[in-house]
């Protein structure tokens, strides 16, 4: 009988302990998807420059400093969640497992459209440069939707499992 209760307070304190981890990989990748959207947000200003012929150099290497900040701070947030990775749920997994293909992406097209920009401060009217902004927008678009969409998922799920819905009786509505 000891042994019986001893083996339900490990498991619930694996439980517990579990759950604490889940909530810390989940406040983790709420901020992260919180500086990704602020990402998406300058990147998505930074791509409507590109049409505007008047702005100088200069407004697009802000904007352009601003999302190598980003990236650089979504790189050291998602090292950490890498390490947390094995403590985290299905899903936290897989968000977190999706954000390296499109940061690495990110960065290379910063990096080019920055490279361009340095080169000759003309090419920012220039195709390859304007190809490179759009390229940076559409990855930190679809980092941001996809970590919105799991994340999004994984708090409409808890909200179902703490229903605590049973299945309701045959003949009954």
């Amino acid at each position: 009988m000891a042994a019986v209760a001893m083996v339900g307070l490990v498991r619930s304190a694996y439980a517990e302990s579990s759950n604490h981890n889940s909530a810390q990989v989940a406040k983790e990748l709420s901020e992260f998807k919180h500086t990704a959207f602020e990402m998406r947000q300058e990147a998505e200003v930074l791509e409507s420059r590109t049409r505007n012929l008047q702005l100088s150099w200069q407004t697009h290497v802000f904007s352009l400093s601003a999302l190598k900040d980003h990236v650089n701070q979504l790189g050291q947030d998602l090292a950490q969640l890498e390490g947390l990775s094995p403590v985290a749920n299905e899903r936290q997994a897989l968000a977190i497992e999706h954000a390296r293909p499109h940061l690495i992406s990110l960065a290379r097209d910063l990096t080019q459209a920055n490279e361009l920009v340095n080169e000759n401060r003309r090419n920012i009217q220039q195709r390859e440069y304007i190809d490179s902004v759009r390229n940076v927008y559409v990855h930190a678009n679809a980092l941001h939707t996809k970590l919105d969409a799991i994340l999004e998922y994984e708090d409409s799920k808890a909200r179902f499992d703490s229903l605590e819905l049973q299945p309701s009786s045959p003949g009954k509505s």
